[in-house]
């Protein structure tokens, strides 16, 4: 809420020791909101006089309207019993009877260095409001008057980015609390840590979001800088985006009223002199030489001791621009004293090379060292932001970035032709085209890029191609499996032509059976091993080599040994095709050998009238299975050859599209680029 939970970047709250004489007491002060004496001097009670009671007060006891009736106007605070001074902590007198408590206190919702806010019921609206109360059971007077103090100034800054201040009162236990509207949103702090972590699936979009907060933020401070406030504790852990587009500036604690030296008491109200002279705290936490804020986003006048003015938030602010912009805190760590008064390196895109040129310059700008040489005010860094996101470009800052990143292309080109150099180039000459795009030495760049391969192809296309080919492979193994597995169609055909031997039938549907298994377990894994290729052509080979000896290796073996190959050569990953050439070639000609050298009983032979018998040792040639099996086979094969040929025609036609489409769109983006 308002005292902000630690974000790891501590606010430095220190000064010399607290004095016991507090501004805003006295009879000068009698408009205040409450007076921090009273909070530890017990207030005298008045008797009760028997006038008669007003009725606008129906909730107040007789005893009470007595006590408002007599007290002095000056005074009439004093008896509120839901007011500051309703009962001061030397008072331990028991609540009167039937009093009710308007806020009933619940969960604690943030712990800060000196408060902490707790969800609680208003009774009377019938509301949650968020309470802030001091930790401490024995709060110092200076305690004390600081937090009355942040209450004045949060109360009285009435703009939509501040959180309105309900009350202002003091609990049973005689702590001072005030009531606030509960607010529901994310902090800035946590956004930028969503971002960092990769959160979000559109990084611009929740960083133009942030940019529209910033500029609502940057016309807060301006209001209160208008009205003579400094809040010196500007972070992103102090800002909160509302879940409905509200933007809130937390935690005022720290905050200074400007007091010109020549007028201590204050006088008129003017922009450089707050309203009321209360909101000034003469404690050590005012006093030049004493560092108040969180180092990260203080401006080095403030590092150095001096007193903070409107140029230390607006460099705090620019401090939050650049974490939104480049992802990342513009200092980590920073010391206090004068080694922080050195000039930072403000250019986001320094750190996030696509960040926007105008954003660098405002940057820049508003974290300068020279407090005269930042924007003139809150509102005009704004407004800077809010042009940018209007649409507003400085033309002649992106021709002249688009110059220098053309530069940066050209020095990686000319360091070397590998793989880290082309990636150095191409990326600065895309960011010099989409910040001028009438930049032809840009386009033509790219183009020779983008047109031109490297000399070795890089790791990641290399990784990129591999997954590629690996699901084109299990898609053919699919494939090449359901092809095995028509094999076994045949085993019914020659059980019904008859069969010489059932030993060969039998090896012949293993053999079928064993390679479309091989294929589903080379399927299942993430790489498909040249070896496990091999291996499954040599089942193959055997299979086709029973088929040569089923009916000879002149009619049947020769077309299954060549669609075969056929399937293997359709994929790059599938073997060296020498090797599988003869693999599949020895299916045939191997029987073949064998018995021509007479080791195997022959399957054919030649007649005196040049008739080419086939005599299978195998199986019985029965005229209507024969020729069953011969039209399956022939379809069969079709079906593969036009299944296997189609998809090569395919893939090369998507390759072809793909290509012509990115050239089509390098036409768009280049104009001029070749055909």
């Amino acid at each position: 809420m308002v005292d902000d939970p630690d974000d790891g970047a501590d606010t430095v709250r220190g000064g010399v020791p607290p004095v016991t004489t507090l501004q805003g007491t006295g009879a000068g002060a009698a408009g205040d909101l409450g007076h921090a004496a009273t909070l530890a001097t017990p207030v005298p009670r008045r008797p009760a006089a028997p006038a008669a009671l007003p009725t606008e007060l129906p909730t107040e006891l007789p005893s009470e309207r007595a006590a408002v009736a007599a007290a002095p106007p000056g005074l009439l605070d004093v008896t509120r019993r839901d007011g500051p001074f309703a009962r001061s902590r030397a008072d331990s007198r028991p609540a009167p009877t039937g009093e009710r408590e308007r806020y009933r206190f619940g969960e604690v919702l943030g712990e800060g260095g000196m408060g902490e806010v707790l969800l609680a019921h208003d009774d009377h609206i019938g509301r949650e409001v968020a309470v802030k109360r001091i930790r401490a059971s024995e709060p110092t007077a200076e305690e004390l008057s600081r937090f009355l103090r942040e209450a004045r100034v949060q109360g009285r800054l009435e703009h939509p980015a501040v959180v309105p201040v309900h009350d202002l009162a003091v609990d049973r236990d005689g702590r001072p609390f005030f009531v606030m509207k509960r607010l529901s949103g994310t902090t800035l702090l946590e956004l930028l840590g969503r971002l960092r972590a990769g959160r979000h699936d559109d990084d611009a979009a929740v960083r133009r979001r942030m940019l529209r907060a910033f500029a609502d933020v940057c016309l807060a401070i301006e209001f209160a800088h208008s009205r003579g406030i400094v809040h010196r504790d500007l972070k992103p852990a102090n800002i909160m985006l509302g879940d409905f587009g509200e933007v809130y500036v937390l935690d005022w604690g720290v905050a200074r009223a400007l007091i010109e030296a020549a007028d201590p008491a204050g006088g008129p109200p003017s922009a450089s002199r707050p309203a009321a002279p209360d909101l000034r705290l003469d404690t050590g936490d005012t006093l030049v030489g004493t560092v108040l804020g969180t180092p990260a986003y203080m401006a080095p006048e403030q590092l150095a001791g001096e007193r903070a003015g409107p140029a230390a938030d607006i460099y705090a602010l620019g401090c939050i621009l650049y974490e939104v912009v480049a992802g990342v805190a513009l200092h980590q760590q920073r010391s206090v004293g004068a080694a922080a008064l050195t000039q930072p390196s403000a250019r986001p895109s320094a750190h996030r090379p696509d960040a926007p040129p105008e954003l660098d310059a405002i940057c820049e700008r508003a974290t300068h060292i020279d407090p005269a040489a930042r924007h003139p005010s809150a509102r005009a860094l704004g407004d800077a932001v809010q042009a940018y996101l209007d649409g507003d470009r400085d033309v002649a800052a992106r021709v002249e970035l688009a110059q220098r990143h053309i530069t940066e292309a050209r020095a990686a080109l000319a360091a070397g032709e590998d793989e880290q150099h082309r990636r150095t180039a191409m990326r600065a000459a895309g960011r010099a085209l989409a910040l001028d795009p009438t930049a032809t030495e840009a386009a033509d760049l790219v183009t020779h890029l983008m047109l031109r391969p490297p000399r070795e192809v890089p790791a990641e296309v290399e990784r990129g191609v591999a997954a590629i080919d690996n699901e084109s492979a299990r898609h053919q193994g699919r494939l090449a499996a359901v092809s095995m597995l028509g094999y076994l169609g045949f085993v019914p055909l020659l059980l019904w032509t008859g069969v010489r031997d059932p030993a060969f039938v039998v090896a012949f549907a293993v053999l079928a059976a064993g390679s479309c298994f091989h294929v589903f377990l080379m399927l299942r894994r993430t790489d498909i091993a040249r070896r496990g290729i091999y291996l499954n052509a040599c089942i193959n080979a055997v299979l086709i080599g029973l088929i040569a000896r089923m009916v000879g290796p002149f009619i049947i073996a020769p077309t299954l040994a060549t669609t075969t190959l056929m399937a293997y050569a359709a994929h790059p990953r599938f073997g060296r095709m020498s090797v599988m050439a003869v693999i599949l070639g020895a299916a045939v000609a191997v029987p073949w050998l064998l018995e021509l050298t007479g080791i195997l009983p022959p399957t054919y032979h030649f007649t005196a009238g040049g008739e080419l018998v086939l005599a299978s040792p195998i199986v019985r040639f029965s005229p209507v299975p024969v020729q069953l099996a011969f039209a399956a086979l022939l379809v069969t094969l079709l079906c593969i050859v036009g299944l296997l040929s189609r998809g090569l025609a395919e893939r090369q036609r998507d390759a072809t599209r793909t290509l012509e489409l990115h050239a089509w769109h390098l036409r768009q983006v280049v104009a001029g680029a070749p055909r």
